[in-house]
């Protein structure tokens, strides 16, 4: 009997120290990215870099112009909540971008995409391209 109540106390205290060191190892749980963004295109762009990777939601639907966009009020609320926001920066959803700015939450950031326009293409140097037909360089068969 007594060679029980030996063996029962390293028990008990071996029992106490693997429970006190599992509950300082718990995972901390992972959660996902939150990104907001403003057209269809932007939020397609991002979808397939982030994938299941983040929670993503776009403000204005597709079809939808963006430059005649009102956002809800409803949509702050969401702002509020994003890690990031993905906006044009062509400033085509300026009252969406606006209203991202007003209610971003400390630490996020709003990332502007195409905030410079592309230099215009000099047509006198690539006219003489569309002027001649095309004509293969090897047929095949």
């Amino acid at each position: 009997m007594r060679a029980g109540r030996e063996l029962l106390l390293p028990c008990i205290v071996i029992a106490l120290l693997a429970t006190a060191c599992a509950a300082a190892v718990t995972p901390v749980a992972s959660t996902k990215l939150k990104v907001v963004t403003t057209v269809s295109p932007i939020t397609n762009i991002i979808y397939n870099v982030g994938g299941n990777r983040i929670d993503l939601t776009g403000i204005i639907p597709e079809g939808t112009d963006s430059r005649t966009f009102e956002p809800a009020p409803s949509t702050a609320a969401l702002f509020a909540t994003a890690d990031v926001v993905f906006v044009n920066g062509l400033h085509l959803e300026e009252p969406t971008r606006k209203l991202a700015a007003a209610n971003l939450k400390s630490g996020a950031e709003i990332v502007i995409l195409a905030s410079k326009r592309s230099r215009r293409i000099n047509t006198s140097t690539t006219s003489r391209f569309r002027s001649r037909p095309a004509t293969p360089t090897r047929t095949c068969g």
